[in-house]
């Protein structure tokens, strides 16, 4: 015969055990994440109706902070679309160039052939059909699960 405590600490261990095992008993993590997709979507929207071509790198806290809360179901398309945005902000960085200036058909004078290769390869991978499909998944979770865009 089992103690009648017993019972009871068995069964809170079980449904602990469950919370741990589907990542926590705070609350779904779709809500979770369109909270964070809300409290973004003024940012995202000001970098979508920007003319600026640096603008898009002005995103990438926000890109991350939703990739950092993004579900399970979204996370690699997330991956997909920031490390290449990454990629490309560091090559800029390390290159001294300024995004919002830069223009492959006139790159500085003083930018060497392998550098140019390296920034001209890390925009390719931005405009990647990948990427452009990861953002399209994005949007379209955004709407689906959400009920309204990542950005107005």
């Amino acid at each position: 015969m089992i103690p009648a405590g017993a019972t009871r600490r068995l069964a809170a261990g079980v449904a602990l055990a469950g919370c741990l095992a589907v990542g926590g008993c705070s609350g779904d993590p779709q809500d979770a994440y369109c909270d964070e997709v809300e409290e973004h979507q003024v940012a995202l929207s000001d970098v979508a109706a920007s003319d600026d071509a640096g603008a898009l790198f002005d995103a990438l806290d926000d890109y991350d902070d939703l990739r950092a809360v993004a579900p399970r179901d979204i996370a690699d398309d997330w991956a997909d679309v920031v490390e290449p945005l990454h990629a490309l902000e560091d090559v800029l960085d390390e290159s001294g160039i300024d995004p919002s200036t830069y223009a492959a058909a006139q790159p500085p004078v003083d930018l060497d052939g392998a550098t140019r290769e390296e920034i001209e390869a890390a925009a390719r991978t931005v405009g990647s059909e990948q990427t452009v499909q990861a953002m399209a998944a994005l949007e379209q979770h955004s709407l689906d699960v959400c009920g309204t865009p990542l950005s107005r």
